[in-house]
């Protein structure tokens, strides 16, 4: 991309900003092209260790992809999108796009629909209404009423699934992360639906997740420091 081409600015401004920025090292030049540098890497990482859910989090979804063999993730909700805050790789992990610091809708995904669950109706529908309810997969929801009814359902259950509705072929079950009047964020764990089947979710990894679960809450009720 040629910045001069996007930018309303003079060539030889654009040219000096970006000295600057290659100075302070945001910036690297190869090959008489301009790339950010992995100084961005770690601001990411300050602003991801600050959230004590991240911190206290870590060696939790490391047990659980552990436990499962398959992908443990912690979802956090911001300006009405899921954040990936955290991954953990079990020996059996399936790879997909989805990545550490990455954004999605929240209504596909099983974290996603958990926080939403918990939110006031009113940022609930707010976010209905900025967002929408694009469909990734035939099984994604794009129904409001249907969403709202299995909102319903999850506060119920205290568990969500996401039935292929983000990829097909992938199943995943999450449980909150529950505080005081208010949701922190919310863990599953994700595979491919003919090996993560409903039967195994319900019966296997259903009771490890609420075991992580129960140990972040607590841990992020009564800190060590």
């Amino acid at each position: 991309m040629e910045l001069t081409d996007e930018l309303e600015f003079a060539k030889s401004t654009i040219h000096s900003h970006l000295t600057t920025l290659e100075s302070s090292k945001y910036v690297v030049k190869n090959d008489g092209m301009y790339e950010l540098s992995l100084k961005f890497l770690d601001h990411g990482m300050f602003v991801k260790n600050e959230r004590a859910i991240s911190r206290l989090g870590g060696a939790i979804l490391e047990n659980l992809a552990a436990e499962t063999g398959e992908v443990a993730w912690l979802i956090v909700e911001e300006h009405g999108e899921a954040v990936y805050l955290d991954k953990a790789m079990g020996e059996n992990a399936v790879q997909t796009h989805a990545r550490v610091g990455g954004r999605a809708h929240l209504h596909h995904l099983a974290t996603g629909k958990l926080i939403l669950a918990y939110l006031p109706d009113e940022r609930v529908e707010e976010i209905i209404t900025r967002y929408g309810l694009p469909e990734l997969t035939p099984n994604t929801i794009t129904d409001p009423d249907e969403l709202r009814a299995e909102l319903d359902q999850i506060r119920d259950d205290g568990i969500a699934f996401n039935d292929k509705e983000t990829v097909t072929g992938l199943r995943a079950i999450g449980a909150p992360v529950l505080g005081e009047d208010t949701i922190h964020g919310a863990i599953c764990v994700s595979g491919p639906a003919n090996r993560l089947t409903v039967d195994r979710c319900h019966d296997e990894i259903k009771p490890l997740l609420l075991e992580a679960t129960n140990e972040l809450e607590l841990k992020l009720q009564y800190p060590l420091n």
